[in-house]
């Protein structure tokens, strides 16, 4: 089975940046990077849709990376900001502009006394909430009903059945003629 990934309906997304609010809750904790890892994005007055990582089979972003902070676990793209040095290079490879780097206030300590406190760049992008039970929160949150969890079979399939319904429909116009 491909790697799994939020994809959105536009026709369905109201644009009320749910998913974006569940996200940032979810990574406001101790350890995380409290930024949304998703963006929704206005294509025209009446069409939204939020922009996710894809966890790309190939993952151009990982292959990027110079350090490893992105890597392959499993079916996902996988972060570890530790390793991150800042370079955006997974930015720039990302295909699907789903992957960002932020600027986080780190305390610079000494066994425990905190001498002071400096930002550092750590990668930001979908981890798809792998430890919450529930699946990932932005498809919990979205009022509408326009996200969803897929891989590309998914894709394909409904393509495949597009193809299909259109060519039946083209075959039942011309018969009528």
């Amino acid at each position: 089975m491909g790697s799994k990934f939020v994809v959105s309906d536009p026709r369905k997304c109201v644009g009320c940046k749910a998913c974006m609010t569940a996200c940032l809750v979810k990574h406001f904790q101790p350890g995380d990077v409290p930024i949304s890892r998703l963006n929704v994005v206005h294509a025209d007055a009446d069409t939204t849709a939020p922009v996710v990582c894809r966890h790309c089979e190939d993952a151009p972003c990982a292959a990027a990376c110079p350090t490893g902070a992105l890597y392959r676990d499993g079916n996902r793209v996988a972060v570890d900001i530790a390793l991150c040095i800042g370079c955006r290079g997974c930015v720039m490879a990302c295909p699907f502009g789903a992957v960002d780097v932020a600027e986080i206030f780190r305390p610079y300590q000494v066994n425990d006394v905190e001498l002071s406190a400096r930002t550092t760049p750590v990668v930001v992008k979908c981890d798809r909430c792998v430890d919450r039970p529930e699946g990932p929160a932005c498809i919990s949150a979205c009022t509408s009903g326009a996200l969803s969890l897929v891989d590309q079979r998914d894709i394909d399939a409904n393509v495949r059945d597009k193809r299909l319904n259109a060519a039946e429909a083209s075959q039942t116009f011309a018969a009528r003629f």
